[in-house]
């Protein structure tokens, strides 16, 4: 599943995105649904979003170039492109510190994203290369701030659109990297762990989050295995059953919770109503890795 763009690009999206407000909620649905839908979210017709990183360096293939090299069914074209023009020990790391961005001006492209009639903006933060643009303290040396630019160049953005403009500004975070060592473990482990969410995108979604303020963020990825992930935010006193309105249609279906040492747990269907009821009865709260969101993998929900 390879992206059509290439290099530093810039597309129009039509995509769905976490919404964010000013506005304050309780963890419940009774408040959450209460939500508007935000103006520009619904009016905003075209948007600017902005694939740069690494991969801008030998801009050959898509932003997916070291995959297209590295990965599982190499391309033939890229392989000719890297034999051909870097000797045989060059590894993707070292495209890093030719990331100069030395002709990156936030303050001009804010002006010509305002003056091509878009009304919102989203920056990739972090694609499945995993170097991300700002200064993450959980991609240590492989950050625009430790190396190549050496600086932050999604906060220098964001300022220049919030400075400049009345942008939207959002973020694309990658839920997922090729080659980590935590993702692979994972991925070797058949997925039942999760020392990759848990380490390294979940802590870093909360950081971009916490230090940038998006409005919107458009999570990518996690196309190794076919989940659905159901996301809890209150979990109900004195229960030992949760319903979820998840699209579950199979007796296969294998449900676990993030975070959780319980293996599958036991559900059977809600009936007419649709959705599942899961059994929690041997779920320990206070044990789990999360407390202000707990998380269902539904693995398997349709029939093979």
């Amino acid at each position: 599943m390879y992206s059509v763009l290439t290099s530093i690009f810039i597309d129009l999206i039509f995509c769905s995105f976490i919404i964010f407000t000013n506005q304050q909620y309780t963890p419940d649905w009774s408040s959450l649904d209460k939500r508007p839908l935000p103006t520009w979210y619904d009016e905003s017709k075209v948007g600017i979003f902005i694939h740069w990183g690494v991969f801008s360096v030998p801009s050959f293939h898509s932003e997916w170039m070291w995959w297209a090299w590295k990965g599982d069914n190499p391309n033939p074209d890229t392989v000719a492109f890297m034999n051909k023009n870097y000797p045989p020990d060059w590894t993707y790391a070292d495209f890093a510190a030719q990331f100069h961005a030395e002709l990156y001006d936030p303050n001009e492209w804010a002006d010509i994203f305002a003056a091509s009639g878009a009304k919102y903006i989203v920056l990739t933060s972090k694609h499945h290369e995993g170097f991300t643009l700002w200064p993450s303290k959980y991609s240590f040396n492989w950050n625009a701030m430790d190396v190549g630019p050496k600086r932050d160049l999604l906060g220098d953005l964001a300022n220049a659109i919030r400075n400049r403009t009345d942008l939207v500004f959002g973020l694309y975070h990658s839920m997922f990297e090729w080659f980590h060592p935590l993702y692979l473990e994972d991925k070797k482990n058949g997925f039942q762990t999760q020392l990759f969410p848990n380490m390294k995108t979940l802590p870093e979604l909360k950081e971009i989050v916490e230090n940038y303020k998006p409005s919107v963020i458009w999570s990518d990825g996690d196309w190794d295995k076919q989940f659905v992930y159901a996301c809890l935010l209150t979990w109900p006193n004195n229960t030992t059953e949760i319903t979820l309105g998840a699209p579950v249609n199979s007796s296969s279906t294998s449900v676990t919770l993030l975070g959780s040492d319980v293996g599958p747990l036991n559900w059977r269907s809600a009936g007419a109503s649709g959705g599942i009821i899961i059994d929690v009865s041997n779920i320990k709260t206070y044990s789990l890795a999360s407390d202000w969101a707990w998380i269902f993998k539904l693995q398997n929900v349709t029939p093979k």
